[in-house]
């Protein structure tokens, strides 16, 4: 037997109703109802072929037809087994459904890879939301439309309105223009004048500063020889007191060395001074205060300082400089016997504004008024005369208790300069 034989040849084989027993209600029932699904399945295909053909946009229109093909191939299948009931075609059927298990292994092959693409598709509600998005921006861009031609309108009367400003601020430039002209011309005349007035200025401020110049160098020159002279006098009197036996008299010329060392410190801190008129005397009072103690004292004798900055010119440094040297030549002679003590020397400023100077020790001191008593009470030798014209000169007060050792208090108006602007000094030899 062939293999046509053995599918197509029906003979020695019982049609399928002979297996239901030709029971009537069973043959009709599987009868009726493969040929209603045959039947169903044959319009199917015909629904998607015309569904395909109304919509030329389908993408993958290859799976409408392939779906088409397995859906009659299965309708088929339905047909025949309504034919196999009466006529043993079981080889044709048997085909035929190897046909339809290819088409449908075939469908779903190539349905798997086609289904996330079909998913990516917008699906109808995006499709509706981005329509109504679309319809939003074209209502927008007609809207910006119509915004833009009114603008383009006030734009166009804007621009004949600047026109017009234009034309008019041109006229007015050119007037402006004329004027600036003519002002210039006015301008560079008074220009060449200022430069005739600048040349004589500055050949006046040359012959000015020359001027200067000289007043310094001769000022310098002149601090410098008073300086000189004053070290010569110093020196003649040194020579004279080494002559002398008699200790007041030695005692006197040592005082008298003391105040021309005073003077002579005095214009040795003019002569460096930058405008040689001022300079800080805190320095000056430290220096002499330390030169005095150094020539006439005990080792044992301390020195204590503070001193506030304070600018001053030559009418106040040199009665101030002679003050303290007699204030702290007067401790040395009469506050310690025993050749041990401290002297010591504060100047500041008070809140009313003039300037206090204390010059005290702790030794035991000589005779002196009773505590707060006027400088008129005390002493009555050369030096405490001195003391008192050089207060006077000063236009100060002086005051002098003694408790514990003596301490003077001397009240000085401010000198008719500012003070230093440099910070104070404390020192102890």
């Amino acid at each position: 037997m062939t293999v046509t034989d053995w599918l197509l040849d029906p003979s020695g084989l019982t049609p399928h109703g002979f297996c239901l027993s030709w029971v009537p209600g069973l043959i009709w029932l599987h009868a009726g109802s493969d040929a209603i699904i045959g039947l169903s399945y044959f319009s199917i295909p015909l629904t998607l072929a015309w569904f395909v053909r109304k919509r030329g946009d389908l993408a993958y229109r290859w799976v409408g037809h392939l779906f088409m093909a397995f859906i009659l191939a299965c309708g088929l299948t339905h047909m025949l087994a309504v034919m196999t009931l009466w006529v043993p075609a079981y080889g044709v059927e048997g085909l035929e459904k190897l046909l339809t298990a290819l088409l449908s292994v075939a469908t779903a092959v190539m349905l798997w890879p086609v289904v996330p693409r079909v998913l990516a598709l917008p699906t109808p509600a995006q499709l509706s939301l981005l329509n109504a998005e679309l319809t939003r921006t074209v209502e927008e861009q007609s809207r910006t439309a119509a915004l833009l031609r009114d603008s383009e309108a006030k734009v166009l009367a804007a621009n004949s309105e600047l026109e017009r400003r234009v034309a008019e601020r041109t006229a007015e430039l050119s007037a402006a223009n004329a004027q600036l002209t003519q002002a210039l011309a006015e301008r560079a005349a008074v220009t060449a004048a200022l430069r005739a007035a600048k040349s004589d200025l500055e050949e006046m401020v040359a012959e000015r500063t020359a001027a200067l110049k000289q007043r310094d160098l001769l000022l310098r020159e002149v601090y410098h020889r008073v300086k000189n002279n004053l070290q010569v006098i110093d020196g003649l009197v040194m020579m004279q007191s080494l002559q002398l036996t008699d200790p007041e008299a030695r005692q006197a010329l040592a005082g008298l060395r003391s105040r021309v060392y005073a003077l002579g410190l005095v214009h040795q801190q003019l002569m460096a001074s930058p405008d040689l008129e001022t300079f800080d005397i805190a320095p000056f009072l430290q220096e002499l205060a330390s030169n005095i103690l150094q020539s006439g004292a005990d080792d044992r004798v301390s020195l204590r300082i503070s001193l506030c900055p304070l600018t001053v010119n030559l009418d106040f440094a040199i009665p101030l400089g002679l003050l303290v040297t007699e204030l702290i030549t007067n401790s040395l002679k009469h506050a310690f016997p025993d050749g041990q003590g401290t002297i010591t020397m504060e100047m500041c400023r008070r809140a009313e504004g003039d300037v206090l100077l204390v010059i005290a020790d702790d030794g035991t001191g000589a005779a002196a008024p009773e505590a707060g008593q006027p400088a008129g009470a005390y002493g009555r030798g050369v030096g405490s005369m001195i003391m008192k014209g050089l207060v006077g000169q000063l236009d100060g007060t002086m005051t002098v208790r003694v408790d514990q050792g003596t301490r003077v208090e001397i009240i000085l108006p401010a000198p008719p300069v500012g003070p230093a602007s440099q910070p104070g000094m404390d020192a102890a030899p």
